[in-house]
């Protein structure tokens, strides 16, 4: 069998195009269901060129490889709505994007609303939004929320053990005092939760008003580096670590 020597392994061009593992790639080639170019593979240390070499799994072609997801993130301005398009509301998140992006489809995972600032992420992947809003993957989001008002001496206890609200439990996976001034505290606050306006309806529960929040953090990426209104490409290193990502940035002490 010709192989091309400066080509990829095959086990992993299988494993690529999510046909198998690497390892379940040699089991297909030693069960002689895999054919390079029209002949049975019986190597599995062959190495071929997935541009040129004809690929078959039981008869059937290659699928190409999924494309590789993209992301970018954005400094969301107050005054804007998370939104593709909404009727009561012209300026929506979208238009923030420079020209260069406004092409393609972008999905964005996670809203923030109008009155809110800080981070929103877009994607081209459907499951990357999945995994970054279904509470089952516990994806962290950090917020810095400056309040009026003053909690109670168990008021951020409450926030941590839960709070039923509108029939529905809400909770805090953090919460940390970082500053007051003039009658307004500041907060750090870790949700995996993601209910609508989860943060403001709580300090409300509390007696609290939520006068700015700011989404500082999704997961392992943060917001460092950009201004209201800018955005950028995610890195290759951040997208791993985005995918690969089940809890955040680790978890926090409940404080």
């Amino acid at each position: 069998m010709t192989e091309t020597p400066a080509g990829e392994k095959i086990q992993k061009v299988l494993a690529h195009a999510g046909v198998s593992s690497r390892r379940g790639a040699e089991k297909l080639i030693l069960e002689g269901r895999v054919r390079l170019n029209g002949r049975t593979l019986t190597d599995p240390a062959i190495r071929v060129d997935p541009d040129t070499d004809k690929l078959e799994i039981d008869g059937k072609p290659l699928p190409p490889p999924p494309e590789k997801p993209a992301a970018l993130i954005l400094y969301k301005k107050i005054g804007y709505v998370t939104s593709r398009a909404d009727p009561h509301n012209k300026n929506t998140v979208y238009d923030l994007l420079p020209p260069e992006e406004r092409g393609r489809n972008w999905l964005y995972a996670g809203r923030l609303d109008k009155n809110s600032e800080g981070l929103v992420l877009f994607t081209s992947s459907g499951a990357l939004v999945q995994r970054l809003t279904h509470p089952s993957f516990k994806v962290e989001k950090q917020y810095t929320v400056r309040v009026h008002g003053n909690p109670g001496p168990g008021g951020l206890e409450k926030m941590l053990r839960g709070m039923e609200i509108e029939g529905k439990l809400l909770k805090a996976d953090s919460v940390r005092k970082t500053g007051f001034h003039t009658g307004e505290g500041t907060y750090e606050v870790v949700l995996s939760q993601g209910e609508k306006r989860q943060i403001r309806r709580m300090f409300a529960e509390l007696g609290c008003q939520v006068r700015y929040l700011c989404r500082t953090r999704i997961g392992p990426v943060g917001i460092e580096g950009l201004a209201p209104g800018q955005s950028r490409r995610l890195t290759d290193a951040e997208l791993r670590r985005l995918l690969g990502d089940r809890s955040g940035a680790g978890r926090r002490r409940r404080r």
